[in-house]
């Protein structure tokens, strides 16, 4: 195993050698594969040195870690603060729910960005004011200020339902035209296949009838 002196010493051979050169290419490989002291957390087991920033990086991070170290947690995951470092379990998922949230990434504390109306760690419940269908919606009725009128009932907070002589959102339309009388029952209005049907009765009715 490679110290980090080594790999420095060896680091600082690449530089001066030509790439494409095939020593360039085995000292290469050589800090790419076996330089396994890199300080990853136990998330991976190689590491890479970058010439152009001059610093050492772990490759591949495992358990949902990222970072030069490994230290950091993949998008979409936050740190597990009962876990140490080297921990596999270091990383949990967010689980933001994709109706209540604006992505799937949360903060350190594993609290999502909630869409509005929209509450709790996950972003899976509604704030008040609000009701909830594959995500939050703000009421259209309640028992408080937005009370249906006329005799409406308010369902779910989701809509008026209305007595049948009357309209709109709140039940505050009459269905009645203005300056008529609506307290009267409604004239009953035959359709023409119920007159034409009404027509072809009588005539069977008179032809069977003995004269």
């Amino acid at each position: 195993t490679l110290t980090k002196s080594d790999f420095w010493d060896l680091s600082n051979q690449l530089r001066n050698t030509a790439l494409g050169e095939p020593q360039a290419r085995q000292l290469f490989g050589i800090i790419y594969d076996a330089f396994r002291d890199c300080e990853c957390y136990g998330h991976s087991n190689r590491c890479s040195y970058i010439d152009y920033l001059n610093i050492v990086t772990c490759v591949s991070c495992k358990h949902n870690t990222r970072g030069q170290n490994c230290q950091h947690c993949r998008l979409g995951y936050f740190r597990n603060a009962s876990a140490e470092l080297d921990d596999e379990n270091v990383c949990i998922e967010c689980n933001c729910n994709q109706m209540g949230s604006v992505h799937d990434r949360c903060n350190g504390t594993g609290y999502c960005q909630c869409k509005d109306g929209a509450a709790g760690a996950k972003c899976d419940d509604c704030l008040p004011g609000y009701y909830w269908k594959q995500g939050c919606y703000s009421n259209v009725c309640d028992e408080e200020m937005l009370l249906c009128q006329n005799g409406g009932t308010c369902n779910q907070n989701q809509k008026c339902i209305c007595p049948p002589e009357f309209k709109g959102v709140l039940c505050q339309q009459s269905r009645c035209e203005a300056g008529k009388d609506c307290s009267a029952a409604p004239p009953l209005h035959l359709s023409t296949a119920a007159l034409l049907l009404c027509t072809l009765l009588a005539n069977l009715l008179n032809t069977l009838t003995p004269h």
